[in-house]
């Protein structure tokens, strides 16, 4: 039987879990304001009293690394937390979470936002995908943003599970539209173009699949940043199964054992295929 994948947050409380993360985060926040504070006023009493300029600038330096350390262990933790819904697919316990922090986050509209993108995923996970678009209805990063990326492929996906074909091409439309500002062989530009035909490929009917949309989503599979990615491709290869008339092979993959965990739309995708195939 397959290892069943399991982040550190498993089996953890959620309210442990939001407790520690927002204590670790305030704790962080006290510590690099007060050497901040500590080292502009260093970088100053160098300048005034001690007429050096290069310690000054010396300091104004180090303040920038600490503020680039800071948001780096910051995003360090946080990708930490979304195992708990990209590994131990565990919704409620990620909707705990972000909404604590969120509520944290009353200052920062940037922060927000990305907690009600994250919310939204719960949303979409919990097999809700109206309210996740009613969550995510006016949300907007900067205009060439990365984080876009996900806000526009978490609303098509959400169109196309409600059968909204306009809305789901508009949201492919953005993308493709944000993808193209992007520089050619820059990080961001590799990754939209990556999401946009993982996310083109996925709404594909599969029944339309040929060889190569086949081998595509086997080889997106496998290279699966999280579980929940992986079960994702893995439901999409067995209605290709099914439609291509190999209920066995179909059956196969749609084994519990081999999929666990599962978010409650997973759940659903794996129950509907099955209902097919008695």
């Amino acid at each position: 039987m397959t290892e069943i994948p399991r982040s550190q947050f498993f089996g953890r409380d959620a309210q442990e879990v939001a407790q520690t993360y927002l204590t670790w985060y305030r704790r962080l926040l006290l510590r690099s304001v007060v050497a901040v504070i500590a080292v502009g006023i260093a970088a100053i009493a160098s300048l005034y009293y001690l007429d050096n300029l290069l310690l000054y600038f010396v300091g104004l330096g180090a303040i920038v690394c600490l503020g680039v350390s800071c948001r780096l262990r910051v995003n360090k933790e946080f990708r930490a937390l979304t195992g708990i819904i990209n590994t131990d697919c565990d919704v409620a316990k990620w909707r705990y979470v972000i909404e604590q922090i969120r509520k944290r986050a009353t200052r920062r509209r940037r922060s927000r936002a990305l907690c009600d993108c994250y919310l939204a995923l719960a949303d979409l996970e919990d097999a809700r995908p109206a309210d996740a678009l009613r969550r995510m209805a006016g949300l907007e990063f900067g205009r060439n943003s990365i984080l876009n990326v996900m806000l526009y492929q978490n609303r098509a996906v959400c169109a196309h599970c409600l059968g909204d074909d306009a809305a789901c091409g508009a949201s492919l439309a953005a993308l493709r539209e944000l993808t193209d500002r992007y520089r050619n062989g820059s990080k961001r530009r590799s990754l939209a173009e990556r999401q946009l035909a993982d996310l083109t490929l996925s709404l594909k009917p599969c029944s339309s699949w040929d060889a190569a949309d086949a081998a595509r989503a086997a080889e997106r599979r496998e290279a699966a940043e999280s579980h929940r990615e992986s079960v994702s491709w893995t439901l999409l290869l067995a209605e290709h199964e099914l439609e291509s008339g190999r209920p066995a092979a179909a059956l196969e993959l749609l084994d519990e054992k081999n999929l666990a965990p599962l978010t409650p739309r997973a759940h659903e995708r794996r129950a509907a295929l099955l209902a097919r195939l008695s």
